[in-house]
């Protein structure tokens, strides 16, 4: 992944005890279109976690470091951090964008630049982070804009055959199995995810 290919990409550094925050700023992204790297979305089971963490930093234009009292005792969020500005000196990118969580002061390395404050998930938070990165104002209907992405994800209108579930609308799993059964002389078709049991039927 390269920055011509991808004019805007965030990488989200953060401690696993903030993982819940790192969720929802990930979510206010992608309902914005915004490509996010979020370790949640992009490490599958028998991943390289070094190999994709460094894609991921390799390839962002900006990068977000959720600073807390968390990830201020964390070495990993250090040596992104560290990795982000020795490629930031050399190339002028990426942006670095500090989002502090708590009072926990920032690092020197960051004290010069300017940063956000996250305020629990609030829309203010939501505007100015979208806002800070993309110059633009973010929908006006978030709910809209995250079932649109929802769809997107969802949903595949191409898909052949009476479904176009591509995952689990309940679970986001995508071990689904299909079937069919006959009843009245008319054929049924079936579709469940092996996962969490959600089901759907139709003709």
């Amino acid at each position: 992944m390269s920055d011509t290919e991808n004019p805007v990409a965030i990488f989200i550094s953060y401690n696993s005890a903030d993982k819940q925050i790192a969720s929802n700023i990930a979510i206010f992204l992608a309902a914005e279109n915004i490509p996010t790297w979020f370790d949640e979305w992009k490490v599958s089971a028998g991943d390289s976690i070094v190999g994709e963490v460094q894609e991921g930093l390799k390839g962002c234009t900006h990068f977000l470091i959720l600073w807390s009292k968390n990830s201020n005792k964390s070495n990993w969020v250090r040596k992104e951090l560290e990795s982000t500005i020795a490629r930031a000196i050399q190339t002028k990118v990426p942006r670095i964008i500090p989002i502090r969580l708590d009072d926990t002061p920032l690092p020197a390395l960051l004290a010069d630049i300017k940063y956000l404050r996250y305020r629990g998930g609030t829309e203010r938070d939501r505007y100015d982070l979208v806002e800070s990165i993309s110059g633009k104002k973010p929908s006006a209907d978030f709910i809209r804009a995250i079932v649109k992405k929802y769809k997107e994800v969802v949903r595949d209108p191409d898909a052949e055959g009476p479904f176009e579930y591509k995952v689990c609308p309940e679970c986001g799993s995508d071990n689904l199995e299909g079937s069919s059964f006959v009843s009245s002389d008319e054929e049924f078709y079936v579709l469940g995810c092996k996962e969490c049991g959600w089901s759907t039927v139709s003709q």
